[in-house]
């Protein structure tokens, strides 16, 4: 079976019609359409297929794979191995019917291709970018937004037949196109095994950290049970008021090999699907797309033929992987700070976490495009696979290793934390986030006393996301000490300052003009608290209300008023 992905730079393999017609619904597992490198095998509707391959190699008299190679094959005049009534008698079809569902509340790239039976070359092709996904595949490219919410998708997949070409030794080697198998492709198609996948994804609304596990747990058994809904054809969904209040919060997305009227939205709407999909192949389970296929070696067939230099290591692979995922995770925790009510109340936050983000998918692509440039002469071994490994070693030595921006993160998370505690002391009190509107308050007609609580050390600018940009813009992707995020100066950390906040935010939380806002000033770390009184700063530093001389006091309102 096909387990090394495309195993050479490309495998453009053509037995007859329904085999040419393979590669464009899957090569593998991939449907529908098959990207390499940015070019693409597509089928067009007046039966002819263009096959644009794309190898990165050099053009050369003597190479196997030209910069860029266009060949047209018709269906009638195409180029195969043997005579069509060859390929006709020796053809042999089994069915081969089979059905199975999966439960999985693991979103990871490892998981997903385990659904998908994607070995390690191929998934390295698909992290790189080499290779786009369709139909049922395109489920990999699917991730969760937010680690505050549970997810839990269903498998459904089916079997159909299994359609081989049977040829003895002798008949093997009698092809009618050897120069085409000396200089076309590396392999050829012997076996094709048809079927379909489903994915249907269910997602939980925003949790509390406490409840993700409860819920992701309801949600499993609730979803196991839908093969069960499933009564002579008829849908019957039997649930409790308390899996339905389960279901009720969650929604669904639908990835597959089926053609649908309408895509799930809901759980009852899956449900439906699922109960319809062995229809959707088929009386005869005859609409059924290439799931796998079986490959023999050219040079089984000549001696010249070109073959796959070098494969992928696993330890490559996983190295990938974890980078990328580990990358991906930062994003989800960048994605849930800018949505928490703190970090959408202040733009100073807003500012710096969508940087870092931003960074952090630059980093990401250019891991990626290298990958896709090396890999393709990894494989032709024309290059070592430790030159992409030292890639990624080289990473740990850089502003964007992982310890690095998990620190920098942490920071913000607590940050954000500490931010959150002092708001909710303050609890019902408006929150300004610009100049402009605090303006506003204050010259509002009547109004002669206002209060703000100001944090003096959010800063939209950060030293150590200009280390990264400047990485970045250099690309230097070889070694580079980098910069530690610096912990010990921040005000989130120092309880001194903390104790000072809190005893501001006790003091004023209670007045009913006060007004909570971001304003960087050098001169107070941490918080402190401006008044205005008939639209003009009175203090920046106010402390409370302290009247120590009332024989002093000349107006009323000084009374509520005297401590600076």
């Amino acid at each position: 079976t096909f387990n090394s992905l495309l195993a050479s730079k490309i495998l453009l393999c053509f037995v007859s019609l329904e085999l040419l017609l393979l590669i464009l619904v899957a090569v593998v597992v991939f449907q529908s359409k098959l990207k390499y490198k940015g070019c693409y095998i597509q089928y067009k509707p007046n039966n002819f297929f263009w096959l644009y391959v794309y190898s990165g190699a050099d053009v050369s008299k003597d190479s196997f794979f030209p910069l860029l190679t266009i060949l047209w094959i018709s269906c009638l005049k195409g180029v195969t191995l043997w005579d069509n009534n060859t390929l006709q008698e020796k053809s042999v079809e089994n069915d081969q019917h089979s059905s199975e569902f999966e439960v999985s509340a693991s979103d990871s790239i490892e998981n997903k291709s385990s659904l998908l039976d994607v070995d390690a070359s191929l998934k390295a092709s698909f992290m790189s970018g080499l290779i786009e996904v369709e139909g049922s595949a395109k489920y990999l490219n699917d991730k969760k937004k937010s680690h505050h919410q549970s997810r839990v998708t269903l498998q459904y997949k089916a079997t159909t037949k299994f359609k081989q070409l049977m040829l003895t030794p002798d008949e093997t080697k009698n092809t009618q196109e050897a120069e085409n198998v000396k200089t076309l492709a590396t392999h050829v198609v012997t076996g094709i095994l048809y079927g379909a996948n489903a994915f249907f994804v269910f997602d939980s609304e925003k949790l509390d950290d406490s409840s993700i596990q409860v819920i992701e747990g309801s949600m499993q058994a609730v979803i196991k049970k839908i093969p069960s809904f499933n009564i002579d054809g008829k849908v019957d969904i039997k649930l409790s008021d308390e899996e339905k209040a389960v279901t009720d919060k969650f929604t669904c997305k639908f990835y597959g090999d089926f053609i649908l009227e309408s895509n799930p939205g809901t759980f009852e709407d899956a449900v439906k699907t699922y109960t319809q999909l062995p229809k959707q192949l088929g009386e005869n389970r005859e609409r059924g797309v290439p799931l796998k296929v079986t490959l023999m070696p050219l040079k089984n067939l000549h001696p010249e033929a070109a073959e796959m230099m070098t494969g992928i290591s696993v330890g490559l692979v996983i190295k990938a992987q974890d980078a990328l995922k580990d990358l991906y995770n930062l994003e989800i925790r960048c994605n849930d700070l800018l949505e928490d009510r703190v970090g959408r109340s202040f733009p100073q936050i807003q500012e710096k976490l969508s940087r870092f983000k931003k960074l952090c998918e630059y980093y990401r692509s250019s891991l990626q495009e290298t990958m896709a440039e090396k890999l393709p002469s990894i494989r032709a071994g024309e290059e070592d696979e430790q030159e992409l490994v030292k890639v990624f070693d080289d990473r740990d030595k850089s502003p964007f290793s992982q310890e690095r921006l998990t620190k920098w993160i942490e920071d913000e998370e607590r940050e954000v934390t500490i931010i959150r505690y002092f708001v909710d002391m303050m609890e019902g009190t408006k929150i300004i986030s610009d100049q402009s509107e605090l303006d506003r308050e204050v010259f509002k007609p009547g109004v002669e006393e206002v209060l703000c609580f100001v944090f003096t050390s959010l800063k939209s600018t950060d030293p150590y996301l200009q280390d990264m940009s400047e990485y970045l813009e250099k690309k230097k992707l070889e070694g580079t000490d980098g910069n530690t995020p610096p912990t010990q100066d921040q005000w989130y950390f120092s309880d001194e300052v903390r104790a000072k906040m809190k005893e501001k935010a006790e003091a004023v939380k209670n007045y009913s003009r006060l007004f909570i806002t971001a304003t960087e000033n050098d001169k107070y770390k941490g918080a402190t608290i401006y008044h205005y009184r008939n639209t003009n700063l009175v203090t920046d530093y106010f402390s409370g209300y302290d009247v120590t001389d009332v024989e002093n006091v000349t107006n009323r309102t000084d009374l509520m008023w005297c401590k600076y």
